[in-house]
């Protein structure tokens, strides 16, 4: 037992001495600690993800991601500001860690407010920006985003295809194979 405390430390030793210090050495156990154990330090490393842009065009709206539903996968970064007009916010999501042909699927609801009087935005009932995406690890990207008043996982449901959306209130497009833009706007603004 002895000798083999003595042979770890001398290990030890060897990584510090290789690794330039004590820091150096920390971040290499932990760089192969997330690599047995699925965890990496950049999205794009990940088996599925997508970088979601939410972009606020109308001219009276503040919106606040106030919900958000995964049927596999889990964010890379939080979607945590508010966006006022004239702003968009980018976050990522992706396949969870350690885990084995999966993919990251799920969506986003966003609350709208008059920024005038901070009263829920409504049109028919309608009060809430579902956006919705999908990188399996078998099949194809996918995206839908509706004006909707039922949550996120039944517009999820609906998910069929990737295409670009223009309702009007609300859209979406791919910009690449890995990017998907949604876009909030006026009714009475055109597309």
């Amino acid at each position: 037992m002895a000798m083999a405390a003595v042979a770890a430390a001398a290990k030890v030793m060897e990584l510090v001495e290789k690794s330039g210090g004590a820091i150096g050495a920390a971040a290499k156990v932990i760089d192969q600690f997330n690599t047995w154990f699925g965890g990496v330090s950049s999205v794009q490393d990940k088996t599925r993800w997508l970088e979601i842009t939410l972009v606020n065009l109308s001219t009276d709206a503040k919106l606040s991601v106030d919900d958000s539903w995964f049927d596999s996968g889990r964010f890379w970064s939080q979607p945590f500001q508010s966006l006022v007009p004239g702003t968009a916010m980018t976050f990522y999501v992706c396949n969870k860690d350690g885990s084995i042909m999966t993919g990251v699927s799920g969506g986003v609801g966003l609350e709208a407010r008059y920024i005038s009087d901070n009263s829920i935005v409504s049109d028919s009932g309608n009060s809430w920006w579902i956006c919705t995406f999908s990188n399996p690890f078998s099949g194809s990207i996918k995206c839908l985003t509706r004006w909707k008043g039922y949550g996120i996982k039944g517009l999820w449901e609906e998910m069929d295809d990737t295409h670009m959306v223009r309702d009007e209130r609300c859209g979406c497009y791919m910009k690449d194979d890995k990017k998907i833009v949604y876009i909030f706007k006026n009714p009475e603004t055109p597309w």
